[in-house]
């Protein structure tokens, strides 16, 4: 693990419905980092708004 970096394996799923696989979160600057199914480069977002925009899914 890189410093500041964690792993994740984590589902979440968005007000559309859409799942999104989160990988990553980086503490130092507060982004979460996830992958969205037929999208092959990864998706960042700042975690204020990953928090309004997502919602996790337990599975």
């Amino acid at each position: 693990m890189t410093q500041g970096i964690a792993s994740l394996d984590r589902l979440y799923r968005d007000k559309n419905g859409i799942v999104v696989h989160v990988t990553r979160y980086d503490r130092v600057n507060q982004k979460v980092i996830y992958h969205r199914q037929g999208y092959e480069f990864e998706c960042a977002s700042p975690l204020i708004l990953f928090r309004s925009r997502f919602e996790r899914i337990d599975v």
